[in-house]
C-alpha cells in the first residue's frame, strides 16, 4: 500500500512538474506618452503594450494607428473610460502589438477633429526595431 502511494505521488509531481515547463512567459514592452519620439526594441514574438490618454474631450476621435504591418500585427485596442470625470480626461486607450517580422517601424498614433479630420494632431510616435 505505501508503495501504491508513493508511485502516486511521484506520478503526481511529475505531471505537475511537465505542465509548467510547458507554459512560456509572455514578454511584454510596455510604452507610454514617456516614451514618444524615442527608439524600442523587441524580439520577434514579444508584446507591445501602448497605453495613451485618450484627448475625446476636446472633440478629438483617435485614428487608426500608422506602422509597416510587414513587423508589427496589431492584436487589440481597448478603451477605459476616465475614472475621474475631470476636464480633458476622457480616459485611456491600450494598443497590443505582436513583432512579426523583423526590420523597423515607425509607429504613430494620431487623432482628428471636425467633419474631414483636417485638424489632426500626433498623439504619439515612436521607432520600434524588431530584431
Amino acid at each position: 500500500m505505501k508503495l501504491l502511494y508513493n508511485s502516486i505521488c511521484i506520478i503526481a509531481c511529475l505531471a505537475v512538474t511537465a505542465c509548467h515547463k510547458d507554459k512560456k512567459t509572455e514578454v511584454v514592452k510596455q510604452l507610454t506618452i514617456a516614451d514618444a519620439g524615442s527608439t524600442a526594441s523587441v524580439s520577434m514574438g514579444e508584446t507591445i503594450s501602448l497605453t495613451l490618454g485618450n484627448p475625446g474631450d476636446g472633440g478629438y476621435q483617435v485614428n487608426d494607428p500608422l506602422y509597416k504591418t510587414s513587423v508589427l500585427t496589431l492584436v487589440s485596442h481597448t478603451h477605459q473610460n476616465s475614472t475621474t470625470n475631470a476636464v480633458g480626461d476622457a480616459g485611456n486607450d491600450t494598443w497590443k502589438f505582436t513583432a512579426k517580422g523583423s526590420g523597423t517601424t515607425t509607429l504613430e498614433i494620431t487623432a482628428s477633429r471636425g467633419t474631414q479630420g483636417a485638424d489632426k494632431i500626433s498623439l504619439f510616435s515612436n521607432q520600434i526595431t524588431v530584431k
